[in-house]
């Protein structure tokens, strides 16, 4: 946290930003496993958490990369979003055949990774 006068503000790093991703997996998994006997239905409210907090991670990455001074962090903050995209597709690739409802999520998951990547290239 940084002190600007009487105000604070929070900075995020790269770091932190590999953290979120982790947790987004993490807590799917989670929400996943504590809901089993639920059925569809928390399927859908845990997909919806997940791409919650897919977009917060896009929006942290957009904010960290048009602040970074060089191209090299600008281009690794967006791998790093690419990275986290292929997590979470690689979660609801994985529970596909069972819950079909996923797959427009899914879509938007790439979209996404094609975006994040598209800005990666951008810096290389």
């Amino acid at each position: 946290m940084v002190r600007d006068g009487s105000f604070s503000r929070m900075t995020f790093e790269l770091a932190d930003l590999e953290a979120l991703g982790a947790k987004t997996v993490a807590d799917f998994k989670e929400s996943l496993r504590a809901g089993t006997a639920q059925g569809q239905a928390t399927f859908d409210l845990a997909v919806a958490q997940l791409m919650g907090k897919l977009e917060f991670a896009y929006g942290v990455a957009a904010r960290l990369a048009h602040r970074e001074a060089t191209l090299e962090a600008t281009q690794a903050i967006w791998a790093k979003v690419v990275s986290i995209c292929d997590m979470l597709a690689a979660q609801l690739r994985a529970l596909e055949a069972d819950h079909p409802s996923g797959r427009p999520s899914y879509d938007r998951i790439l979209d996404y990774r094609n975006a994040a990547e598209r800005r990666r290239a951008l810096h290389a």
